[in-house]
């Protein structure tokens, strides 16, 4: 469309080809007739030719303006259903939300809250993707996905992160594993002295623990490394070690069966949620995140602790009314 040519003429145009009069199509534009002949009148400069032939009785379009009833037909539908469109995503009746997060967190905490997303905003679709920390990072910076749930060591170039919640680390192991016994917490030497296991290095989890004064026992002599918490889940299942996981992934593991012990002293992972620096969130990115703050504030376990509340997320620019 000419950048002149507005949509108010387009409609005055379409409005009085289909009165055949001026004075209907005002009226039913709720127009004086001086702006709508006006309205025709700038649409015919900006175009270069004469649109309707005009008599004292009748207003009829002329060959051109027969033409063109088709074209402005089909440029406002156009602009009606891109408009229609913008107000469902506004109003957060459609709209994809890309995210990626490790495994425990899709499973504990996102998809649980999709429950409700799904009978409140049935329009929105979201997209899990799960990565590691690296991973997720790289997908941010590349505009891949819109948000991560992630472990985060310290600041990364580009990238706004809000603490969400925190997690304290627990041993799990085999049920039946000699520490599975044990009542009292454990302390972080077992790992000298049983066969170890865990996440490999590209994950949060082992950066923090690689970099932790204590908590370095757990991975410094690690046996077998997995890149994913299901390949974990079945070194557990097959009794080939222990680890040092955080709560939100120890408390999914033992409603499977496998053993969780505290350890001390107490070490403590922060999940964070990460966006690209300087991108506000759409409005269907809004309401997945108040589903999953809903979700997080509902967790029982008392090794998992929100951060975040609903005037922090705000403040980064989430609408969560």
């Amino acid at each position: 469309m000419n950048d002149n040519v507005t949509v108010r003429q387009l409609r005055a145009f379409l409005t009085v080809a289909q009165e055949r009069s001026f004075t209907k199509a005002a009226a039913r534009l709720n127009l004086t007739q001086s702006a709508l002949t006006a309205s025709v009148k700038a649409l015919e400069a900006e175009i270069g030719l004469r649109l309707f032939d005009r008599t004292t009785r009748t207003v009829e379009s002329t060959m051109h303006g027969e033409r063109f009833i088709p074209v402005a037909e089909r440029l406002l539908e156009d602009m009606g259903r891109a408009l229609d469109d913008l107000r469902a995503h506004a109003e957060r009746q459609h709209g994809l939300v890309v995210i990626a997060a490790t495994a425990t967190v899709i499973n504990h905490l996102l998809v649980p809250a999709m429950r409700q997303l799904a009978e409140d905003y049935p329009g929105i679709r979201v997209r899990l993707i799960e990565e590691l920390t690296g991973g997720a990072i790289n997908r941010l910076r590349n505009a891949e996905i819109d948000l991560a749930l992630t472990t985060l060591e310290g600041s990364v170039a580009g990238i706004e992160a809000l603490p969400v919640l925190r997690d304290r680390f627990e041993l799990v192991c085999s049920p039946r594993h000699p520490l599975a016994a044990k009542k009292t917490p454990l302390r972080w030497s077992v790992f000298s002295s049983h066969e170890s296991i865990g996440l490999s290095r590209q994950s949060g989890i082992y950066g923090l623990l690689e970099h932790h004064p204590i908590g370095q026992l757990a991975v410094q002599d690690m046996r077998y490394e997995v890149s994913s918490v299901a390949g974990l889940r079945s070194m557990f299942e097959n009794d080939l070690g222990i680890a040092a996981i955080p709560g939100l992934m120890a408390s999914e593991m033992a409603q499977s069966g496998i053993a969780r012990r505290p350890l001390a002293p107490a070490i403590w992972r922060t999940v964070s949620l990460a966006m690209r620096l300087g991108r506000s969130p759409t409005p269907a990115a809004s309401t997945v995140i108040a589903a999953a703050l809903h979700r997080l504030n509902a967790i029982s376990d008392k090794t998992v602790v929100p951060l975040v509340d609903k005037t922090e997320l705000e403040m980064r620019g989430f609408d969560l009314n």
